[in-house]
């Protein structure tokens, strides 16, 4: 009989997440930078989650290499001493990934928040989301004096109580849990209080609302936490390193995803499954929502092109009746308007206050007439929906 290893269980996970994380925030830097040509703060965030989570599977997998997953008995002194070592950094990385990821979906619900309260909660959250991973960044590092007694128990030094990490890795776990659901809600209720039918509301909000995904992983890890105190520590704790390494690679690659709608949409486009169309978007209230806390447009709107897919840039003129005549359509009561008035497909009205993207170029767009009575096209910042042509 072998010796138990479930090392290469937390390598398939590391191994599959990280590549399902570099491919989504790949696409969403091509997304950002060539089509929507608006690259942000929260873009530059998801990079560095990126970054610090690549570091983390990189610790996790030398740690592999050197016992982790397998029984202490069967592991030498110095082989112990190193996967310590890099569990010890895993904490550093896991930490900052976490941080850098709730930061930038943050960012990215703000570009489509319209209302003060929403605005604030966001603020509120991401506060919260960096003050409990700072606390949990700076105790697990220096939760031992001197540090490296951590790992090399060889020499004079102490750490505080294991009851202590445990504690706060569930109040961070707590923390984390509640962030991400607000972080799904608020795009719920956004979504719900747009002019569209509820069919197109229930196809926008799973993608809206994917900053949830993470959340799954906290909750699965949550029995596994007591673990930390077990003397075995490298084979007891490779379910916690398991799912924490799911926790960053769902949060990264979900939080990238939600971005993507442009990307998708026109790849949509090039294979005839999607049919674009000029819009205008009003809030339920009928106001042309601006991005900026109180609904006032922001100044830094003039003179610069804006984003066809964000709920704080287009306007929907259209009313619940689908009776309008073919005149006040060509007049443009579908249309997007320039900054000057003059009605123009393909472009909106309205800047976010956070740096909503820019608008995409459709040049082959097919021209706006009288045909496209009675269809209704509406643009989120990463969502478009649409109803069938009428012929």
């Amino acid at each position: 009989m072998g010796i138990p290893n479930r090392g290469p269980e937390l390598q398939a996970v590391c191994y599959t997440l990280v590549t399902a994380a570099i491919v989504a925030t790949v696409l969403r830097c091509y997304t950002r930078v060539y089509l929507v040509k608006s690259f942000g703060f929260d873009d530059w965030c998801m990079i560095f989650a990126l970054a610090t989570f690549i570091l983390f599977v990189t610790c996790a997998l030398v740690g592999v290499e050197h016992g982790t997953g397998r029984h202490r008995v069967d592991l030498a002194d110095e082989d112990i001493k190193t996967a310590m070592k890099y569990w010890w950094f895993c904490y550093i990385w896991y930490c900052l990934t976490m941080i850098a990821s709730k930061i930038s979906i943050g960012y990215f619900l703000l570009r489509i928040t319209i209302r003060r309260t929403d605005v604030w909660i966001i603020y509120g959250v991401m506060v919260i989301t960096v003050l409990t991973g700072m606390v949990f960044f700076f105790v697990t590092m220096f939760q031992c004096t001197p540090i490296a007694y951590f790992w090399n128990k060889d020499q004079s030094g102490s750490c505080v109580s294991m009851d202590v990490i445990i504690a706060l890795t569930y109040l961070y776990s707590a923390c984390s849990v509640i962030c991400d659901f607000t972080f799904a809600i608020l795009p719920m209720v956004i979504i719900w209080t747009l002019n569209i039918n509820k069919r197109s509301k229930l196809a926008l909000v799973p993608i809206m609302a994917m900053a949830c995904v993470a959340s799954a992983a906290v909750v699965v890890r949550f029995p596994y936490v007591m673990k930390f105190k077990d003397p075995d520590f490298l084979w007891a704790t490779v379910d916690i390193a398991i799912w924490s390494c799911t926790e960053q690679g769902l949060a990264i690659t979900a939080g990238s995803l939600a971005t993507l709608r442009p990307l998708l949409r026109n790849v949509g486009y090039c294979f005839g499954l999607s049919t674009p169309g000029p819009t205008e978007l009003r809030d339920s209230s009928g106001r042309l929502p601006s991005g900026t806390i109180g609904g006032q447009a922001s100044r830094k709107s003039k003179g610069m092109r804006t984003d066809p897919f964000s709920l704080t840039a287009i306007e929907r003129g259209d009313s619940n009746d689908n009776n309008s005549s073919d005149e006040n359509m060509e007049r443009g009561v579908f249309g997007s308007r320039h900054q000057d008035g003059r009605i123009a497909p393909w472009e909106a009205q309205g800047r976010s206050h956070h740096g909503s993207e820019e608008g995409l170029a459709h040049d082959t767009a097919p021209a706006w007439d009288a045909d496209w009575r009675h269809k209704n096209i509406v643009q989120v910042q990463s969502v478009t929906v649409s109803s069938s042509r009428a012929s």
